[in-house]
């Protein structure tokens, strides 16, 4: 029988002869290249991130310089070097705390505090931006020449057009909040969260191509924007757009499945265009006065959307044309006129009163539908000239 001890010692053995020399010599050198890597100099560790930045390896460059920091951390140079790769890989949170970090150590350096403040610029915090001229001022640092004199003057601006922004957007003056965020916007390039303000005060404001517009900015930068999915999907819902709205509430429900929002839309426009389908099925079927029924539950589920009431009551006036109902239909066709003249309607309400013998009613319907039609081409002849 073998002992405990003998047994032990022969697992210990045969373990020491599993592994072989090639591969003793392979972790050996893997711990001597570590230990080298760790013993560089910062001048030469900056050396192999100014190479590396050459050549755009940017995540290698910004290895060497943040080893930069570790070794040599009093000075400043290590974390604007850092802070100068970070900004190159778009990396702009990184980016703001490597120049903080530089102004800390050095916070006399004029360079620093200008970078530092044309950052924040960019990102779209601009009273801190203005406080940091002040601090160059404090300093007694110089801020005569042009440069830090029209990145000053473009903070100022930029902090008194978002303080506007922002009340008009806290008191729903959607079009005073809609132009000061597209000038403060300007200055910057990396704020969505601002650019969402402006998407949410442009659908408020009924421009749905506006918000459509914004959020996919948005959503290329940050593919994970529940909000953002939300209202694009709202935005497109208002344009008629059922299937891409609900596109979008389901990327809005892949990334939270419980997203309230993305949730109660997408039942609302599914339920809407299951009655729609009903309705279209039973005027297919020859079954009028339940496409009817089925098309107004449609309407009345919102009857704020329009994009999809005036279409759907255009079927309805059909309907009641195909029912003999041609008093009905004439004064639902008349309705939809008096709401917004459009030439589909003039031709609705022309094609009702003939459907109901009202032949001269019809021409004259049809006659102003011609000149309409001819007075919305100049209109547009005009507008592109």
């Amino acid at each position: 029988m073998i002992s405990p001890k003998r047994a032990v010692f022969g697992l210990a053995t045969t373990a020491f002869y599993l592994v072989s020399p090639e591969s003793m010599l392979f972790v050996s050198a893997s711990s001597t290249s570590a230990a080298e890597k760790s013993t560089q100099s910062a001048g030469k560790l900056r050396s192999l991130g100014e190479a590396a930045m050459a050549e755009r390896r940017f995540d290698e460059a910004a290895s060497y310089y943040t080893q930069a920091c570790e070794v040599e951390p009093e000075n400043a140079a290590n974390f604007y070097k850092l802070f100068r790769v970070h900004s190159r890989m778009r990396n702009f949170v990184s980016a703001l705390k490597d120049i903080t970090q530089a102004c800390e150590v050095d916070g006399k350096n004029a360079e620093y505090r200008l970078q530092k403040a044309k950052l924040l610029v960019n990102l779209g915090q601009c009273e801190e931006a203005v406080e940091e001229f002040n601090v160059m001022n404090h300093l007694g640092l110089d801020t005569t020449n042009n440069e830090v004199m029209k990145n000053r003057d473009d903070a100022h601006n930029c902090a008194h057009l978002l303080e506007s922004a922002t009340r008009a957007y806290s008191n729903g003056q959607w079009d005073v909040a809609i132009s000061s965020f597209d000038k403060a916007l300007s200055f910057m390039d990396h704020n969505y969260d601002y650019l969402f303000m402006k998407a949410k005060a442009e659908f408020n404001m009924g421009d749905y191509y506006g918000a459509v517009s914004d959020t996919a900015k948005i959503l290329k930068a940050h593919s994970n924007h529940i909000e953002a999915y939300e209202l694009r999907g709202m935005a497109y819902f208002r344009l008629g757009e059922h299937d891409t709205a609900v596109q979008h509430y389901r990327e809005g429900l892949k990334l939270d499945p419980e997203h309230k929002g993305c949730k109660a839309a997408h039942k609302s426009v599914k339920n809407l265009l299951k009655k729609e389908k009903r309705g279209d099925d039973a005027a297919n079927s020859g079954n009028h006065k339940n496409a009817i029924d089925y098309w107004w539950e449609a309407i009345n589920l919102d009857s704020t959307h329009r994009a999809f009431a005036r279409p759907t009551i255009l079927k309805i006036i059909k309907a009641h044309s195909n029912l003999g109902q041609h008093k009905e239909a004439t004064k639902i066709a008349q309705d939809h006129i008096d709401e917004e003249k459009t030439l589909e309607g003039l031709f609705a309400l022309g094609d009702a009163q003939l459907d109901g013998e009202m032949f001269q009613q019809a021409v004259n319907t049809f006659r102003e539908a011609v000149d309409f039609e001819v007075s919305e081409e100049d209109y547009v002849v005009l507008v592109t000239m």
